[in-house]
Order: structure tokens, then sequence, then C-alpha cells
């Protein structure tokens, strides 16, 4: 078991067959995911790309590496996430793909099948080619790693593994390099996208020293400063990045976001999550998107048990392997190690538990199942029968057809939000936040019935939950129960009075019932709260436009759009500017618009009548009738329309 050394170049006949099987291993990785290139944006994908400045917008680039991930939502946005290639990549997928899923599902899909091929190089060094073709073709098609593909907002954990994947090759293959210092400066370099692709990066200097010492094959004849000069370049790299995460966001934890969770509870619960993670590579049945976590409390609990055996029998496996094939027992260290950071219920966020983060520690569980196939296949093996060797390559066909049906049709499940939070429910009927989310999409296509059901149901789980408790406030606003829906918003408010949504909404509320002074103050702590916010500029500028304050509702959509442009912060600004009788400002703001949304009737019409003013009538005509195909009820556009043709010369204006 030995590293393979490489020296040698291949010959011919060895390039066809290394041809084929990195088509096979991509066409594994890539076609059982194909259905995600149709799915919409879901979940966090609307905060993280649709609503994020960050995304649109190269001069954001200072932001994306010196702030959180979240850093655009504001106060709001506090967390212990630093991961700029997570927001780089979506920059690049925008400008090159634009605003549409397909791109980013492509850029997922590409991820995913560079990872897969990098499983195979790796463990290929390890145990040679038919362990490493059958562990790839596992990691390429096992279901619980769907979350992490058709998802967009889980590319952190593809990107990571990518880069951890390309890192540890480069540095099994230190001894073989003739220019020692440049293969660790591109060591180096490799290992800093990883740690900027998410935390759990910061294993990998760990796992290097363990391998170093206990698992290379010249451990024996290399001394301890060579084995010290292989690693430390990737300990450097990590002492940088705790440096940088030190200035961003002042340490690597900085926050707990449990703090009512005790640490016994929360090693209890740890406990428990390494029994889930095994059953879900071992078993991945009644997959979901989010896992209600409830935390352990007694060592007695049934999941801290089935966690401990799980655990014992990992240690009794690890042990037999250290004796009888001793590089492999470096599979159960992989999937433990790079599992370790998310066991920590304390810093971990609502999903606690989540597959996406088996994405990178399944390396491990995969090398093992592929060494384990190959030594049943192999009828030399003690123990094993002929009758049994011959059953294996059908038994891996039918498990890799399952595996490859149980993916594709759970990537169906994340087409659309409402795909997607039903689903979840089906499974985790208990999830507040679930019910919380189905009630939004429930709402905006007007089953205000439906939505209120699932709010009130989202209440009853978690009565301070204040989404929910805005989202109630909404509803009664839209029915005009506005006393109602001001209690809502207080007690939205008193759960957590730093979501800028909710003082918007309390603000629209206010106005509503004519207490101006209280609204604009709701709107000014909106803006303030999240500076980046077009929804709270735009909500703002909208109240002073209404109240007649144009010069001001000017200051503010011309905040918006330097955020980040919109149609509705341009159509708002040609209003001023037509008012004003500024029609070259005008109609530059409408174009703006309309290049932004091509199907905003509002800018048509409003562009129609500016022309129509500037004297270019068949201007104005095209224009208005634009407008009208998208909202053929606009009375003034449908009465320009007539005006125009009645007044313009025979033949001026086509029909």
């Amino acid at each position: 078991m030995a590293v393979r050394a490489g020296l040698l170049a291949p010959s011919p006949p060895e390039n066809r067959r290394e041809a084929v099987t990195f088509l096979l291993l991509f066409l594994l990785a890539f076609l059982p995911y194909v259905n995600t290139l149709f799915n919409d944006f879901v979940y966090d994908d609307h905060f993280q790309v649709v609503d994020n400045p960050y995304v649109h917008s190269f001069r954001y680039l200072r932001q994306i590496f010196t702030t959180t991930v979240w850093s655009f939502q504001g106060a709001q946005g506090a967390t212990n996430y630093f991961r700029p290639f997570m927001t780089l990549g979506y920059l690049l997928t925008y400008k090159i793909a634009g605003p549409i899923p397909f791109g980013f599902h492509f850029a997922n899909l590409v991820l995913n099948a560079i990872a897969v091929l990098l499983v195979f190089y790796m463990l290929r060094r390890f145990s040679g080619e038919r362990v490493a073709l059958i562990a790839a073709g596992l990691f390429a098609l096992h279901p619980v790693h769907t979350e992490s593909v058709a998802w967009i907002a889980a590319v952190t954990d593809l990107e990571l593994t990518v880069f951890y994947l390309a890192t540890f090759l480069l540095f099994l293959k230190l001894p073989e390099s003739s220019r020692k210092w440049r293969a660790r400066a591109f060591m180096c370099v490799v290992f800093a996208f990883a740690l900027l692709s998410k935390e759990q990066a910061m294993t990998l200097p760990v796992l290097t020293v363990i391998f170093e010492h206990f698992y290379r094959d010249d451990r024996a004849t290399t001394t301890a400063w060579e084995k010290i000069s292989r690693y430390a370049p990737v300990w450097a790299m990590a002492a940088l990045y705790f440096g940088a995460r030190a200035i961003v966001m002042g340490g690597v934890t900085s926050i707990v976001l449990r703090p009512n969770l005790s640490w016994y509870h929360a090693g209890l619960s740890g406990i428990a999550l390494v029994g889930q993670y095994l059953g879900k590579l071992i078993w991945p049945a009644h997959l979901s998107m989010f896992h209600v976590f409830h935390a352990s409390e007694h060592f007695s609990d049934s999941g801290v048990l089935l966690g401990l055996a799980s655990i014992l029998l990992c240690l009794i496996l690890f042990a037999e392997l250290w004796r009888r094939a001793h590089l492999l027992s470096f599979a159960l260290v992989w999937m433990f190690l790079t599992l370790g950071p998310v066991l920590n219920a304390r810093w971990m966020p609502a999903a606690v538990f989540g597959e996406r983060y088996l994405y990178l520690p399944s390396v491990g569980f995969c090398w093992l199942a592929g060494w384990a196939a190959v030594q049943v296949w192999n009828p030399a093996s003690p123990g094993v029968s002929r009758p049994l060797a011959r059953t294996i390559p059908a038994m891996l066909a039918v498990v890799a057809l399952l595996y490859a049906v149980k993916t594709v049709r759970r990537n169906r499940e994340w087409r659309s939000d409402e795909v997607l939070y039903r689903s979840t429910l089906a499974t985790q009927g208990d999830s507040p936040q679930m019910r919380d989310n189905l009630g939004g999409v429930l709402y905006d296509r007007g089953d205000l019935s439906g939505a209120e059901r699932e709010w009130l149901e989202a209440l009853s789980l978690a009565n301070a939950n204040p989404n929910a408790l805005d989202n109630m406030a909404m509803l009664r606003q839209h029915e005009q129960r506005y006393d109602e829906s001001i209690d809502y918003s207080m007690r939205a408010l008193r759960s957590n009075p730093i979501y800028m949504i909710e003082h918007v909404h309390l603000g629209e509320t206010l106005t509503l019932v004519g207490r101006m002074a209280e609204a604009e103050w709701q709107f000014r702590v909106a803006t303030t709260l999240s500076p980046l916010s077009t929804r709270a500029h735009n909500s703002y500028g909208k109240f002073l436009f209404d109240a007649g304050r144009m010069e001001d509702a000017r200051t503010e959509f011309e905040r918006s759009v330097a955020v980040d442009p919109t149609s509705q912060a341009y159509d708002r600004l040609a209003d001023i500017y037509f008012g004003w009788r500024d029609a070259p400002r005008a109609e530059n703001a409408f174009r703006r618009a309309i290049a932004l949304d091509p199907f905003d009737s509002h800018a048509h019409i409003g562009l129609g009548g500016v022309l129509e003013s500037s004297g270019h009538p068949g201007e104005a005509l095209h224009e208005y009738e634009t407008g009208l195909e998208t909202n053929p009820v606009d009375a003034a556009a449908k009465a320009a329309v007539v005006r125009l043709r009645a007044n313009a010369p025979a033949n001026a204006i086509p029909k």
C-alpha cells in the first residue's frame, strides 16, 4: 500500500485507459445532477445571490475579502462565517452567466466533477486503480451529496473539497518534486483557497502531521526536520489565516450561536451527531434539507447510545486496520477529523445536522467501502469464496443504479421553494422555520388562508419566532387589520430588534394609519441596520416620495442605486426628474430601469411620456404600446396611444 511514486511516464495504452477512466468518472459525477440545471433559486439562494449586492458588482471586492459572508445584511448579518471564495464564485458566475439559476447550478456540477476526479487520483496513490475507481464512483453517486450539489448555497462544501483534496495531493507529491520550494509555494496557494472557501479547511494541517509521522511510506527513513519541512508551509498559511480572521471578525469563533446550550449537553449532542452522520453514510434514507435539532440531555438518550456504539465500532475497526491494512486506517482519521468541526452544536447555525457537512468526510467512508468491495471481489482473500467474489460486480452495479436513481429523484426536491419546503416538512414536520418559509410561498401566490395556517403553526412550535411574527404582521396589514399588524410587529421586534425587514413592515403599517413620524423613524432604523439593503432604501424613498418630499426621496433612491441598481429605484428617480421637468435625466433613469427589467411597464409608459413631451411621438408610441403589453389596463397609456395615432400624419406611424 505504498504511495505511488509516479515517476515513469505512462504509455499510450495507459493514456487511453486514463482517458476512459476520466470520462467514466466525469459522467458519473455529472449526469445524475443534470436535472438540477433547471432548478430555481431556493431558500438561502435568494439572499446570497439574488439580493446580495456583493454578487452583482466588482466594486465590492474589498468587502468580499475583508468582511464576513453575510455582512451585506448589516447588523442582521453577524456570523462566524468568513468565506470569500463563496461570494467571489457567485460574482464570477453572475458576470459570466447572468442572474439566472442555470449558471450557478452548472458551476456546482463542474466543481462536483472535479472533486470526484481528485478523489480518484488521491486514492489511486493509496490503494490502487480498482479501489480508487469504486470509491470515486461511490462518492459521485452517493445520495447524501445531493444537498451539496443541488443547492447553490451549498457551494462552499464543493469548493472546500476541491481545494482540500488538491492541497493534500500536492502534499503527497512533495518528495517527488525536483523544485521543493516552488512545490511548497504552490501547495500554500491552493491551501489558501481552501481556507477562503470554508473553515473546515483548518483540519488539513493536523491531517498532514498525522500522515507524515504515521502513514507516509518513507516515515522510517526521513528525519524529523524533513517531516516538518513538508507540513510547515500549511501551518504557516493557517497562522496567516488566523490573523486575517482576527482582523475581520475578532477570531475564528467569535460568536456562540447557542449560548444556552451547556458544554456538557453540547458534548452529548456531538456524540449523538456522530451516530446520525454515520447512519446517513451507511443508509442514506429519509434525507432532508433541514433536520430539526434536539439537544441531547442525558447520557442514556437513544441518540447518545447509538453514537457511542458507532464510535466504539469505529475504534475497533481502526485498531484492526492499523494491524492488518495500516494505510487504510487513515480513512477513518480523515472521516472523523474533517467531521469534527461540525459536531459542536454551540457554534452551529439553525441546521446543526446537515447532510452537506458529509461531503468532505465521506471521502474516507468511500475509500473504506471501495477497499472492502475489492477485498471481497478477490477470491484469494481469506474467507472469501469464489461464488461470493463473482457477485461483487453485480452488487456494485445494483448499488450504483439505486444511488443514481435516488440522487436524480432527490434533485427534484430542489426545483422550487414550495417543493423544497413541502418535501422537508414531510420528514421534519416540527420545523417552525420550514413552516414559516412555506407560508411565505403561499402568501406570494395569493393563498392567504394557507399562509396564515403555516405561520400560526410555526408560532405554535416557537412562539417567539421573529420571522413568523413579522409575516403575520404583513398579513394583517394586507387585511387592513392594522392594530393587530402593529402588535405582531412589536412582538417580532422584541424577539429580534436587528432584523431590517421587521422595521420596514412596521413603518409601512404606521404610514397607513397616519402615524408618519413613527413610520419615518422605523424606515430610518431599517436603513441604519442594513445600509446595503435596496429594500430598505426603496421603502424609505417611497415613503418620502408619497409625502411629497421629493428632494429627500431623490437622495434615498440615489443611495439605493449606489448600493445595487434596481428598476424600482430608477423608476422613482425618473418620476421625480419628470415632475421637475428635467426630461434628459428622466429619460436616462427610465432607460436604466428598462435595461434592468425589460418588462417594467411603468418605465416603458413613463419613458413614453418623456419622449412625447420632448417631441418624439413615434418613439413615444412604441414605448406606450410596449408598456401596455404587460400592463394592458393603464388608462393613461391607452389614451396616449389613441391621441398619438389620431394626431399623427397619415403613414407617419405604422398601424
